[in-house]
């Protein structure tokens, strides 16, 4: 079986294919704007997939680099705190025909080797990080120099000799490869010894190994017993950067088929069906470790298209433009406030901004949340917490007060805290409805009042109001709640109107069903609701972008806003519809 692909989900495409073609020397070979939408979405296995994709060659046939730039869904940033050892696809290994005039080119380029070239002349090693943070390890010697393969486009410098995926369980992995994807076991000299381990910061590292022959591209097998990796983070995306996975390449249809039926025999999930398009199919299969593979079949006539032959890289490509990975390292803020911190969708957006490595304010009255969540961000990230009841306005107030004066450098508020507690007006409780109101709204002004002149002194700031889609029609059973959140909305506006001369721009935030215990906790006849991390990503990059509002999802705005159209009597039996009376769910 024959590995033709390495690929990455990197945040700036021109930036990298740039790196590998002045540095590595590797070849451009087209690229496409089309992986997109629902297909897309179901081969990769990650919501709302839109990329563009360029694709690189070296010196041997059927074999590419694949960079991805993701539009959607939201790129999550390589960990400031990665390891080599931690799981996951690690380091790709090149041979080069003059190491000394690519450790040159990698300087000019600004990336450095992580230490001396390790080794005699002519069998010297050398690692270096990519811009995306990916370890490249250029070497001198090719494993395959004893039984040498024909390599078509001879004259470029590199040649890409194997893959490592540093793995928690080895056998697990060993059996994978070996007895359902048909690699052989590699002989003589390991590719790496114990000295090599600081090439990649990693000296004295124990590991046990295994190399394996995909053809002629070694798959290297490391678990790592000192020190033990980390796993992946949970909500863990293929789309998150770095290296993202491998394909196995096929020029017979039956060949393809074949091995995807070993991969399902053998228990691997796929995250779709085969899309199968005539001159080319695929599938991406997971093992129960968490690794990503792909099965792809190219007909040999179609290889061009499929960038595995030199192509010049398509002009209107990439269309992402300033995408939400780029626009993090632009616009990353200093610290956050974050109210509700401990909520499904507070907690979600709190991850995103620590990913960020900006400092973080969490408010929220449920102090055990507070604490979990504050202790999963505080590695590498500042986290302030402190309980706070947002009914209580004098309490509320206080708190702004002494935050401000001791977090003056705050400039971003995400206003999050909520409560949506239905009740019918033939059994009302108006202290209920006051404390709902008091939290949704006004607690939100009395905090404003002390974060807007401070934001204004220090030149601007940016204020996510987490509104509702609730708050554009009038909810039966609702009444309290879709009005404090009309109120927020209205706050949030007339608060622009003010202060945006000041530096401090306004994002109002209408949601829909979002599968939070609030949701689950209510009266709601709908079953479709979208996950807290989707909803905050999308929070995120709205706040990211400044844009004035966002209102999701698109099918349930597109009938609010038919609803408010229409007079009331259909609107409100449409109203009627998507609620159950309180006590009948």
């Amino acid at each position: 079986m024959r590995l033709s692909q390495i690929a990455l989900s990197v945040t700036d495409l021109r930036r990298t294919q740039r790196w590998y073609r002045e540095v590595l020397g590797l070849e451009p070979a087209g690229g496409t704007n089309l992986f997109a939408g629902p297909l897309a979405s179901m081969v990769q296995g990650v919501p709302r997939a839109a990329s563009t994709c360029w694709w690189l060659v070296d010196r041997q046939d059927f074999f590419q680099i694949e960079l991805f730039e993701f539009r959607s869904p939201l790129v999550r940033p390589l960990r400031d705190d990665w390891r080599p050892c931690d799981v996951g696809y690690t380091m790709v290994s090149v041979c080069v025909a003059d190491l000394e005039r690519t450790l040159e080119r990698a300087a000019a380029a600004g990336t450095w080797p992580l230490t001396d070239p390790l080794g005699a002349e002519g069998g010297r090693r050398a690692c270096v990080r990519d811009p995306e943070g990916v370890l490249i390890e250029l070497m001198e010697d090719d494993p395959r120099a004893t039984e040498p393969r024909e390599r078509p486009r001879a004259a470029l410098n590199a040649v890409t000799r194997s893959v490592t995926l540093s793995v928690p369980d080895l056998e697990r992995s060993r059996r994978l490869f070996t007895e359902v994807l048909g690699l052989d076991v590699a002989k003589g000299p390991s590719l790496h010894g114990p000295e090599h381990e600081a090439l990649w910061g990693l000296e004295g590292a124990k590991r046990d190994s295994l190399e394996l022959w995909a053809d002629d591209i070694l798959v290297e097998l490391v678990q790592y017993t000192d020190p033990a990796g980390m796993a992946r983070p949970p909500g863990y995306r293929i789309s998150d950067q770095g290296l993202l996975n491998i394909a196995f390449g096929f020029r017979k249809r039956a060949e393809f088929e074949a091995a995807h039926k070993r991969c399902l025999e053998a228990g691997l999930r796929r995250n779709g069906p085969p899309l199968r398009l005539g001159a080319w199919s695929v599938v991406y299969v997971n093992d129960d470790q968490g690794f990503s593979l792909e099965l792809l079949h190219v007909e040999p006539w179609y290889e061009k298209r499929m960038g595995f032959r030199p192509r010049v890289t398509p002009k209107l490509a990439p269309l992402a433009g300033r995408t939400p990975a780029r626009l993090r390292a632009e616009r990353r803020f200093t610290k956050a406030l974050v109210t509700g911190a401990a909520g499904g969708l507070g907690t979600e957006l709190c991850r995103l901004v620590a990913e960020d490595s900006t400092a973080l304010v969490l408010l929220d009255r449920d102090v055990d949340g507070l604490s979990r969540l504050a202790k999963e961000l505080g590695d590498g990230v500042e986290v302030v917490k402190r309980e706070l009841d947002f009914a209580d306005l004098e309490a509320v107030d206080a708190a702004a007060a002494q935050l401000v004066a001791q977090h003056p450098d705050i400039d971003l508020l995400i206003a999050g805290a909520g409560l949506d507690r239905a009740q019918s007006l033939l059994a009302f409780d108006w202290r209920q409805a006051r404390d709902d109101f008091t939290v949704n709204s006004l607690s939100n002004l009395v905090l404003l009042s002390h974060l807007a002149p401070a934001m204004a002194r220090r030149g601007g700031g940016q204020v996510t109001a987490i509104a509702s889609l609730a708050g554009l029609v009038g909810m039966p059973y609702e009444a309290p709640y879709s009005a404090s959140k009309a109120a927020l909305a209205a706050i949030a506006e007339s608060a622009r109107a003010e202060l945006e001369p000041e530096g401090i721009t306004f994002t109002v935030v209408f949601p829909g069903f979002v599968d939070t215990p609030m949701y689950r906790a209510n009266a709601f006849k709908h079953t479709y609701a979208i996950t807290p991390r989707d909803a905050a990503e999308r929070i995120y990059v709205a706040t990211l972008r400044r844009r004035e509002s966002l209102h999701f999802p698109a099918r349930e705005h597109a009938k609010l806003r038919l609803a408010r159209l229409l007079p009331a009597r259909y609107r409100d039996p449409i109203t009627r519809r998507a609620m159950n009376p309180p006590g009948a769910f």
